[in-house]
């Protein structure tokens, strides 16, 4: 077959290529593969070849029934993987978070003051110790719990949670990915009842019972808050409203049935 594209495409080997970061890649079950940095592909970590060291942009492939950890030297950081999980040593020094995981069943994490993990879909962790557990509970839910004795951050979108010891997050999985929403210069954070909506340009904001009602202008503009991102046409308006029994409905709505709540409009 002749190649239609010239030249081919980079590989992800190019995507992640080697950084100056060292960590130690243990085989704790098999199987087990790795696939280092710069090369073009993975080999299986075999019984008399359980520790290795590899260099950020280096990818590790855990298969089910497989068990591998990740250390840290320096900062004496670890990350276990237990059966279907793959992910990326990152390389800090370029931006990049510690671990970037691609599948992930379950995890344990044992960070240090200043490690981010990044989760699938790009949402992080930043916490200053462990154990953290990571556990895929279904193909689009995500579950987090804070094991540990302080409380650590989870970026996702545009929130950022708080998780305290002992408590647990469920993220969902969205197409769109979960990575952190940058905020744009000159964004305004208005507050409304339980919730906050960043503006940014032509948006006239009014008060309503239990949310807030936004109209846009003919400048460029954007709303963001509730999960959603939101352009609105000269003349349109959008009503943001709170979860609960108070909140406010358009006149046109139609009754809610008893222990019912309004939902976001």
């Amino acid at each position: 077959m002749e190649s239609t594209v010239t030249p081919l495409p980079p590989g992800v080997e190019e995507s992640y290529p080697p950084g100056p970061e060292e960590v130690i890649i243990r085989r704790l079950a098999d199987p087990v593969q790795l696939q280092e940095a710069g090369q073009h592909a993975a080999f299986r970590l075999r019984y008399f070849d359980k520790r290795r060291r590899a260099n950020s942009g280096s990818w590790l492939y855990c298969e089910p029934g497989g068990r591998a950890e990740v250390l840290w030297p320096e900062s004496g950081s670890t990350l276990t993987l237990y059966d279907r999980c793959t992910g990326i040593v990152g390389s800090p020094s370029r931006g990049e978070p510690n671990f970037m995981f691609r599948e992930i069943q379950r995890a344990v994490l044992n960070p240090n003051p200043g490690d981010q993990i990044e989760l699938l879909g790009g949402a992080l962790i930043t916490a200053e110790t462990g154990p953290w557990v990571l556990q895929r509970r279904s193909f689009e839910i995500l579950r987090i719990k804070n094991q540990s004795k302080i409380t650590g951050q989870v970026a996702y979108r545009d929130e950022l949670f708080q998780l305290a010891p002992g408590e647990t997050l469920d993220l969902p999985l969205l197409s769109g990915g979960g990575a952190p929403i940058a905020e744009v210069p000159g964004t305004e954070i208005v507050e409304g009842p339980g919730f906050d909506v960043s503006i940014f340009g032509d948006v006239a904001v009014s008060e309503l019972e239990g949310g807030l009602e936004l109209s846009g202008g003919s400048a460029e503009h954007e709303i963001s808050g509730l999960g959603v991102r939101l352009h609105l046409a000269p003349g349109e308006t959008a009503r943001l409203l709170g979860l609960g029994p108070n909140a406010a409905r358009p006149k046109d709505a139609p009754s809610l049935p008893s222990g019912a709540t309004a939902a976001n409009d």
